[in-house]
């Protein structure tokens, strides 16, 4: 398939004629209600699609592990397939977290699929960045597993001997500790895509600052994004 010519990985003007689908999808109805997430996509589309032919956008609040029971993404396929118009979406795992059913939705479309985190999409790059993806969630899972175990011994929560309710109460906080890790991985994942996709186009770190705070990101601790604090993350995702 023959690359598309693009500037600061946008559209070139011979594009000005096609037309676009957008799809988002948060994975739990807390996200959907918060607004933060759908806020990080909504980012990413505008500033690569604000000047574009946007026929619809479909929001959808389901997990990415199946693409039947999503009833949004269907909407959105055959209004593309209907119209002739590219399904658009701020990155890939918000289309699908398996490679099969990113890969069957890519050919039923015609191929007519672009993200925002893959610069000229096609067959190849698509399945490239899935399998990246699906590695990365695997060391993930790992590292929040790890994570939670040395907490559990840190804190003394799994004691040889303690009463049946305390180890009860331990196991209901690590697992609520494993929901926050793993949320907090994914958010510093896609900060980190974000970051990236800015730096590329040349923004300072003033700049990366506001456009991470606009799009709802926010510190471990809650609060707005500051230059140095980019410049400090950063370093870490170089060191990395």
């Amino acid at each position: 398939m023959a690359k598309k010519a693009t500037i600061d990985n946008r559209p070139l003007e011979q594009d000005v004629h096609k037309k676009y689908v957008l799809y988002f999808r948060v994975s739990t109805k807390k996200q959907g209600e918060s607004g933060l997430g759908l806020e990080a996509q909504r980012a990413y589309i505008d500033y690569f699609y604000k000047d574009k032919r946007i026929l619809a956008e479909f929001t959808e609040i389901r997990s990415g592990k199946t693409i039947h029971k999503r009833p949004e993404l269907q909407k959105a396929i055959a209004l593309c397939k209907r119209e002739g118009a590219t399904l658009v979406v701020a990155k890939i795992d918000r289309l699908s977290r398996n490679t099969e059913n990113a890969l069957h939705i890519y050919k039923e479309l015609g191929e007519r699929l672009e993200s925002c985190d893959i610069p000229n999409l096609d067959k190849f790059t698509l399945t490239l960045f899935m399998a990246i993806a699906d590695r990365e969630r695997v060391l993930i899972s790992i590292r929040t597993q790890q994570a939670v175990e040395a907490r559990r011994v840190r804190v003394g929560e799994w004691r040889v001997g303690g009463a049946n309710a305390k180890k009860a109460a331990a196991g209901l906080r690590g697992a609520q500790l494993s929901r926050e890790l793993a949320e907090e991985n994914e958010n510093s994942r896609r900060a980190s895509a974000f970051i990236n996709m800015l730096r590329s186009t040349g923004k300072t770190y003033e700049q990366i600052a506001e456009q991470l705070n606009l799009a709802g990101f926010r510190t471990p601790r809650g609060s707005n994004f500051h230059k140095m604090q980019v410049q400090r993350l950063i370093k870490r995702i170089e060191s990395n």
